[in-house]
């Protein structure tokens, strides 16, 4: 598994648009925003950094088709053994890529309310974040409840649309748990500044540190070499 982390790509989407999957063309094309464009764009350049990194070829890469299973997770068509998930949140952009289903969340650490917990965490969960006395590590705390259940939610595609309390985490942010499911592993990572993100598996093997993209240079050797 590896996770890749790049900034927010700020450039032309017109000249950027060849770069994507098909399903990403479409999708960045229906967008009016400019900053929810400019998130998406990022995020297709660096599922395409992330598949190249993986072996495959350009040529390979222009004949992607994105599929989409039971719950709505998506995939690359006719790669079992290539699995990833893609994340955003404000600046940033992740995409964790394996041979198993993975799912990834990154989220800035905002001022929050401690109801927001009080609601859709379970009551061990809101008992550990007031434990802490200090602010700054009950915001880490609750961010780090989000994120690793939203990863849990992007692992099996199902999201956090049936309520984000079905998922608990335990107190060593090892695991999540599912409704009626075994322990998932989790990892969770602060290199980012005022961010926290956090990768779901079924296997307890994670990369030690986030692996970062200069979208703009290697945009510019990739278009070098055509």
């Amino acid at each position: 598994m590896r996770i890749y982390a790049a900034k927010l790509f700020d450039a032309d989407t017109a000249e950027l648009m060849p770069l994507l999957d098909r399903s990403r063309q479409e999708k960045v094309g229906a967008i009016k925003n400019r900053g929810a464009r400019q998130r998406s764009v990022t995020a297709g350049l660096l599922l395409r950094h992330a598949f190249l990194q993986s072996g495959y070829s350009q040529a390979q890469w222009q004949h992607v088709e994105i599929i989409y299973g039971e719950y709505g997770k998506p995939g690359i068509k006719g790669l079992s053994e290539f699995h990833y998930s893609i994340s955003h949140s404000e600046e940033w952009v992740i995409c964790a890529v394996g041979d198993i289903p993975v799912g990834a969340d990154i989220q800035r650490m905002r001022p929050w309310k401690l109801q927001m917990a009080k609601r859709f965490y379970s009551d061990s969960e809101y008992d550990r974040i007031v434990s802490f006395a200090d602010a700054r590590r009950q915001t880490e705390c609750f961010y780090k409840m989000w994120t690793a259940k939203e990863s849990y939610g992007k692992l099996t595609g199902r999201g956090i649309g049936e309520g984000i309390s079905r998922y608990v985490t335990d107190r060593e942010f090892a695991h999540v748990y599912g409704k009626d499911t075994y322990p998932f592993p989790i990892r969770l990572y602060d290199t980012i500044a005022d961010y926290i993100v956090c990768v779901c598996s079924r296997e307890s093997y994670f990369p030690e540190e986030i692996t970062f993209a200069d979208l703009h240079e290697y945009l510019r050797i990739h278009k070098v070499e055509g």
